[in-house]
């Protein structure tokens, strides 16, 4: 048997999944936004939403381009 397993063969990014805490931009404070203002990413003060950081690196999941190449002998 000869066997070969190809792992993230584009070799792309994967990302993890992003931030789902919401700032206090809605709150009392100094960072309140007002009636009409859009809410924005800087009135949020938070990381919400955004791809900051790849997944870990096990096998198959968030590793660079790997090529695992297998052979068994049965008789």
């Amino acid at each position: 048997d000869l066997r070969v397993e190809v792992f993230n063969l584009l070799n792309r990014n994967n990302y993890a999944n992003p931030s789902g805490a919401l700032g206090n931009a809605l709150g009392t404070g100094a960072n309140q936004i007002q009636p009409a203002q859009p809410f924005t990413q800087a009135a949020a003060g938070s990381t919400f939403g955004l791809l900051r950081s790849t997944v870990g690196t096990t096998v198959g999941l968030g590793t660079n381009r790997q090529i695992q190449i297998a052979a068994r002998v049965s008789f």
